[in-house]
Parts: structure tokens; C-alpha cells; sequence
């Protein structure tokens, strides 16, 4: 390509501006013969060269009235007061007769007589020297109008060459397409040469920045750096949508994700039938854990568009992941239903009648062994998964702009990420879903109306699997910002789970559906909820809050033995203040709970999956752990979840709304330490709202509301200022109440001679749950 000069490069630049073609287009000499003030007209300036209308004096629409000119200038009446003062003389002795036709005789003899003498009569009496008839100088004052200026000339000066009528060869500058997109050429296309008046320079993607540096000690540091580099991770590149792959305007986006959590943990685990070590009598055993796990997931992002302007054409999004996780417990039955460990399968075995002559030995394929005086550290205590997976699959296209400012309608098909409201509360999940979106009101009201046909899920990493669950989510939100008040948005949001009842058995060979608890048999759900939930500030005051209610059925709920109506509310509100560099918080969680596990009313809230991001999140203790009821095959508590809803798995059980609800009432802040380093302190307070359903499980009536304190700390450090490398380290611990204490004691207490564990009868005193999170991103 041939060099052009700075205004051509100039006028390059504003076509970058736009994205309005893959190549500038400078217009050159259109005709020689054109005049000169229209030859290297700079691009998107046009030129009329057809005959222009008759002048008006040739051409009248209206031949029988005269132009008027309009007045644009509007004189008003002004007023002045004038004062006048006479100066000639007077007449001396002047007399005033008010009839001076009639003779001035005065009568005689009247009829009625007025005056006695007495009184002086009226009018004889001498004037006053200002009421005299002599006098002069008299001053009087007047209102009168004055004259308008004469008419101005604004307008009626001659008109210029330029401006008078017709004009021929105007040069105008039409407005752009609003379609901020790559023009067609089909000249071009067709490899037929260029627009009349243009010329090919280089492709507006490869012009580049010009290089600048901030300091000039050598430092390199500097927004721009060219030229790009096609695996530098902030130079611009090819692999990270900066320049198109195919044509002008489709771009590839490529990233790796790897997120490797190490976590130390302390939870009630009970001792199981077949104890890991000897003389373990206690229901409840060793509750040390240790976990680790590492997703590595690889993105690759293919769509069309120019996004600075306006949302994709169409875009599709692949990401496989792997998960590495590994558990070690100290007690059996926790990484496998069967004591022996994950790599025994009783289930694959054939079944057999029970008869004297069986060997069991041979029945048992000579897994039949001595075990040895500890399990700890064994397979039957440890276990080592791995699982790949297609977590998210997904085409997005383009619908239809609804306004100039780019509102627009936009759908997506498979697997993807969705979270139904601020704060994750009711459902926040990555499954295989069709999701209609967008916005209107330049941008001040955003909707989403989605389906999802649920995947069942990896028991240990939580991915995706291909398998269909049989249960189908409905949500649809609206969202509006700036509501009522500025910097605050509202949302109200409509979710329906449909879950069908089945068998199904985890990967550890744990029942999950039907849940294991009280009559055990399948049931299907059919749950609705509506809420109201905000987030934003209203003046200095930050507000995040949310009330959903919930109703709906459980044609069998295994707890209440029967059909169950569900009635459950949940509420939540977070009240912070910024000052500086700190952030100081107050929040509120509630979920109602049963107090009537037997009357058919399904009173406690249950979401469908939940990841709530609230009163401490992952550093916090009860937040982030969930630990088993009573040595029963149901948690008290998924893991990231905050509802205590005793069900079998969040992933893969069923919701349950016979369940003791809770109170949270917690105090934090956040500490911008340094713009690297960031501080969370977290204290929450915790207790049930009934233990109706508690003590109807545990056949006890001895069970308090306190479930106690939880507390945390955490850290996260990003040591570039960005999220390439991200390291989260939180200590979190729960204090037993008495109500934890009541569900979770080792035994009844020792008799006398049998068994004096010095623990028996009581609970563990201090739970902890240490985290240290690696997440590097490329």
C-alpha cells in the first residue's frame, strides 16, 4: 500500500471511530471538471450534482402572497414620565365663579335661616396664602408614550454569492447508517475495483496505537504498546478478540481458567456401624477433613460483531473443564456409602438366595479380608476423583434492536451460566437451558425469561453431566434501574421448579432421591415463588435486599408422611455505609420454618440452588460447610447454601419445605487494606426459627433454637491489580449453642463401668473450616 498523507490518516482514524468499513475509503479528485472546493473531499462527505430548484424570484409555491419577512426581533412601548412647571404670571385678585352667567345678588330675606350670629359663616373666612388665586409656578407630571426606533436592517443585507439561490455542487455530511457494522462492496467483493473516488489503505485492525510511556526513567508502562504480540496477556492479539479471524467482524476470545482450592475442615461426622479405629464407641468420631480440588477450564469464545456499539450478531461459547479432587476423612462411610471404601461395589455383585451352603468368600469375589487395626489414611478413608466435563455449550444470537441506543432482544440455547437475582438466594446455576434477553429503555429496564431442563450432576466435582435429571426451572425477571430514586434498581422476578420424583444414587452410592428420611418414596414437587429484591444505594446508604414467597405442592413429603401444601416465605436485607477505605455492614437473613411437621402445611423455605453471596460468603463457616443431621443420610445443611432445609444434596436431591427455618443476624466490614490487598471480618449470630421438625427426627424434645456463633476472616490479594492472579486465604469457626450442641452430642452420657469417655455427652466445642484459593487466569 502506498502512504497517504495525515489527513488521509486522520480521516482513517474517524472511520475506525465508527466501524464503518474494513478498509478507510479516502475520496479522491471525483471530475476534474468539478470545481475546486469539492475535489479531496475527506471520507463520508458527499457532493449534490443534480440541478438545484429555480431561485425564488423564478420559482414561487404560492405566487399569489408576497414573502413576508419574519420579525425576529420584537420592539416593546416604552413609557416616560414628563414634568411641566408654568411660569406665567397670574391675575391678581382672581375670583372663581363656578356660574358666571347668574347675577352674584345675595338673597335677602331667606326662608331658612342658617346662622344666628353665633358662628362665623362658612366660606367668609380668609384663604390661606398657597390656596391664593395669584399663584405661579405651578408644577404638573404626565405619563407619555415614547416613539419606537426605526425599523433594523438585520436580514435585509445582500445576500453573498454562496448564499444565494440556486446553489449547485453543496457539499453536505450525511448522517451515518445506525447500523455500526461492516459495509458491503460489491464491486470489491467481486475483486471489480473499489468505490469511484476510493483507495484501499492499510486494514484499520493493524493501524495501531502510538506508542507512549508514562515515565521516561525507561519504566515500561504505558496504556499503548505496539506492536501487538500474539501471546502477551495485555499487548493486543488475535487470541483475545483484538483483530477479527475470519472476515472483518468475527472474533476469537480464548482463555484458561485455573481454580485450586486447599481446604482443612472440622465437621460433626458420625462413627459409622464399622468404626476406622478401635474403641470407638462414640456415636459421633473424628470430624477433621481435609479437601482439595482444582478446576482447570479452557474457553473459547467465537462471535460476531463490533461490541463496542451494539450487542452480537451471534456468539458461541465452549468450555470444557477438569476437576482433580481429593478427600481425606478419619472415619469410614464418608467417601463411600460402603465402610470398605469407594472400590468395593456390593451393588454389582448378583443376587444370590440365602441359603447355608453359600460361601462367603466366594459371594464376596475375594474382597473378603482381615481389616487392619486402623483404616485411617486407607482407600476406605481417602478418595481420589477426576471428572471432565462440557460445562457450558452455548449459541447466543441476535433478535432484533429495539431502539437507536441499541435496546435490544437477544436468545440463548444450552448450557449457561444464570443467576436469577442479586445475591443468589433461589437459583444460581450453570445447566442446559434456552434463555430469552435484553433490555429497552436505553438500558434502564433488562428482562430474562429462561427454561431449563436440568443435568444431573458429578457427585464430587459438581460438573455437568449429559444425563437429564427429569426436572424442568422456569424463571422470568425484569429489572429496573434507577428506581424511585437514582443509583437504586428493583427487581421482580417469577421462578417454578417442576421436579419429578425418581430413584437415583449418588457416585459415593448414597441415596439422594427419595430422601432418606422418615417414609421413604418417591414424590414429585411442584413449588412457585415471587419476589421483590434491590440493590444499589439510596444517597450514602448501600442496599441489597430480597422477600420471595413461596407456594406450590409435594404430592409426598416423606418427613409428614403425607401430602403437603407449601406456605414458606424468606427475606434478607444488607445495610452498609462507605467511609474511605472501609465498608461497614449490617445484614439480616430469614427463612420461615415448620412448626407443625404433621398438619399438611409445607411452612419451611426451600430454593431450588442456591450459591448465596451474603453475610460472610466463602470465608464464612456456615455459609460455606454443610454438615450431616444427626448421623441421618440428610445434611442439616447443603454446602453454600444458608438454609438449614434437610435435604439430601443441593445438586442432586429434592427441595424440602418441612424443615426449621433460621434466623442470621450478622455485622461486617470490608477493608481496602491497599489497593492489592482486601479484608473481610464477618460475625453472624444463628438460630432456628422452630425445632418442630428437629425433634420430630430425632424423636426428642430436648432440641434449643440457638445453633450459635459464626465468625470469619478473610483475604484476598491480587498481586498485579488485576484478576490474572487472584489468592483468597479465610479462617472461619462456628461456636456451638445450645441447640447445635442438643443434635450433635457424641452419646447419651456414660454409665458408671461401661464407658467413661470423658467427652460422652458432649460436642465438639469449636468448628473450623480453613481455605486457601489459587485462581489464575491467562
Amino acid at each position: 500500500m502506498r502512504s497517504v498523507s495525515t489527513q488521509a490518516v486522520i480521516a482513517c482514524l474517524g472511520c475506525v471511530g465508527i466501524g464503518l468499513s474494513p478498509y478507510c475509503i479516502r475520496a479522491a479528485d471525483l471530475n476534474e471538471r468539478k470545481p475546486e472546493r469539492i475535489q479531496n473531499l475527506k471520507g463520508q462527505i458527499a457532493a449534490q450534482t443534480n440541478q438545484p430548484p429555480a431561485s425564488p424570484e423564478r420559482f414561487n409555491p404560492d405566487p399569489g402572497v408576497p414573502p413576508v419577512r419574519r420579525k425576529l426581533i420584537f420592539e416593546e412601548p416604552r413609557f416616560e414620565v414628563k414634568t411641566q412647571i408654568s411660569t406665567n404670571r397670574a391675575e391678581t385678585n382672581l375670583i372663581f365663579n363656578p356660574d358666571p352667567g347668574a347675577a352674584a345678588v345675595p338673597v335677602s330675606n331667606p326662608l331658612y335661616k342658617t346662622n344666628f350670629g353665633v358662628i362665623q359663616k362658612f366660606g367668609t373666612e380668609p384663604l390661606a396664602t398657597d390656596l391664593n388665586g395669584t399663584r405661579d409656578s405651578l408644577r404638573s407630571t404626565e405619563i407619555q408614550p415614547q416613539p419606537l426606533p426605526p425599523p433594523d436592517s438585520f436580514g435585509q443585507e445582500p445576500l453573498s454569492s454562496a448564499e444565494k439561490l440556486p446553489r449547485t455542487n453543496v457539499v453536505l455530511n450525511p448522517k451515518p447508517s445506525v447500523k455500526f457494522e461492516n459495509p458491503d462492496y460489491p464491486l470489491a467483493a467481486q475483486h471489480q475495483g473499489y468505490p469511484a473516488g476510493a483507495e484501499p489503505v492499510t486494514n484499520r485492525w493493524r493501524i495501531g496505537f502510538t506508542p507512549w510511556n508514562r515515565y521516561t526513567r525507561g519504566q515500561v508502562e504505558g496504556p499503548y504498546l505496539s506492536p501487538p504480540a500474539m501471546w502477551h496477556p495485555y499487548r493486543q492479539s488475535v487470541l483475545k478478540g483484538d483483530f477479527p479471524v475470519i472476515g472483518q467482524d468475527i472474533f476469537l476470545n480464548l482463555t484458561a481458567d485455573s481454580q485450586t482450592d486447599f481446604e482443612a475442615r472440622r465437621l460433626p461426622t458420625r462413627s459409622g456401624i464399622s468404626a476406622a479405629r478401635p474403641n470407638s464407641s462414640e456415636f459421633y468420631g473424628e470430624g477433621d477433613q481435609l479437601f482439595v480440588q482444582n478446576n482447570f477450564a479452557f474457553t473459547v469464545d467465537l462471535f460476531q460483531g463490533e461490541t463496542v456499539f451494539q450487542p452480537v450478531h451471534w456468539a458461541l461459547r465452549l468450555q470444557p473443564v477438569v476437576n482433580i479432587n481429593y478427600l481425606d476423612a478419619p472415619e469410614t462411610g464418608i467417601v463411600n456409602a460402603d465402610p470398605r471404601g469407594g472400590h468395593a461395589k456390593a451393588h454389582d455383585h448378583p443376587a444370590v438366595s440365602n441359603s447355608p451352603d453359600i460361601d462367603i468368600d466366594d459371594l464376596l469375589g475375594g474382597e473378603l479380608q482381615p481389616a487392619p487395626d486402623d483404616l485411617t489414611g486407607t482407600h476406605r478413608t481417602q478418595r481420589l476423583r477426576s471428572f471432565a466435563a462440557l460445562q457450558q455449550a452455548f449459541l447466543e444470537l441476535h433478535i432484533a434492536d429495539l431502539s437507536d441506543t441499541y435496546d435490544f432482544l437477544a436468545s440463548r440455547f444450552g448450557n449457561q451460566v444464570f443467576n436469577s437475582d442479586f445475591r443468589g438466594f433461589i437459583f444460581n446455576e450453570v445447566n442446559l437451558g434456552a434463555r430469552f434477553f435484553g433490555n429497552y429503555d436505553n438500558n434502564r429496564l433488562q428482562y430474562n425469561a429462561a427454561v431449563f431442563d436440568m443435568r444431573e450432576k458429578d457427585s464430587n466435582s459438581e460438573l455437568n453431566t449429559f444425563d437429564a435429571r427429569d426436572q424442568r426451572v422456569l424463571v422470568a425477571n425484569v429489572y429496573r434501574q434507577d428506581f424511585l430514586t437514582p443509583g437504586y434498581t428493583a427487581q421482580l422476578s417469577f421462578h417454578a421448579n417442576f421436579d419429578q420424583g425418581d430413584i437415583h444414587y449418588d457416585e459415593n452410592d448414597n441415596i439422594t432421591r427419595p430422601s432418606p428420611i422418615g417414609t421413604v418414596r418417591s414424590h414429585d414437587i411442584r413449588a412457585y415463588y415471587v419476589g421483590w429484591a434491590g440493590d444499589g444505594h439510596i444517597g450514602k446508604l448501600n442496599v441489597a435486599h430480597a422477600f420471595y414467597q413461596a407456594w406450590g405442592s409435594d404430592d409426598f413429603n416423606g418427613i409428614a408422611g403425607r401430602r403437603t401444601r407449601i406456605d414458606a416465605r424468606m427475606g434478607a436485607v444488607e445495610l452498609s455505609l462507605d467511609h474511605d477505605w472501609a465498608r461497614y455492614k449490617a445484614s439480616f437473613f430469614y427463612a420461615s420454618g415448620d412448626d407443625n411437621p404433621n398438619d399438611g402445611t409445607a411452612s419451611g423455605f426451600d430454593s431450588i440452588v442456591d450459591n448465596p453471596n451474603f453475610t460472610g460468603g466463602p470465608f464464612s463457616y456456615y455459609v460455606r460447610q454443610g454438615f450431616n443431621f444427626g448421623g441421618t443420610s440428610v445434611s442439616l445443611k447443603t454446602r453454600d447454601s444458608l438454609l438449614p432445609s434437610l435435604r439430601t444434596s443441593k445438586n442432586e436431591g429434592q427441595a424440602n419445605f418441612v424443615n426449621p427455618g433460621v434466623f442470621v443476624y450478622g455485622l461486617g466490614t470490608e477493608l481496602e487494606l491497599t489497593p492489592k490487598l482486601r479484608s473481610f471480618i464477618n460475625a453472624n449470630y444463628i438460630r432456628f426459627d422452630t425445632t418442630a421438625v428437629l425433634q420430630e427426627v430425632l424423636l426428642t424434645d430436648k432440641v434449643n433454637e440457638e445453633l450459635g456463633w459464626d465468625m470469619s476472616l478473610g483475604f484476598q490479594y491480587r498481586p498485579l491489580l488485576t484478576d490474572n492472579i487472584i489468592i483468597s486465604l479465610g479462617f472461619g469457626a462456628l461456636i456451638p449453642g445450645r441447640g447445635f450442641r442438643d443434635i450433635y452430642r457424641r452419646s447419651p452420657d456414660p454409665v458408671p463401668g461401661y464407658n467413661s469417655f470423658e467427652g460422652a455427652g458432649k460436642a465438639e466445642s469449636f468448628y473450623y473450616s480453613s481455605i486457601l484459593a489459587l485462581r489464575l487466569t491467562y
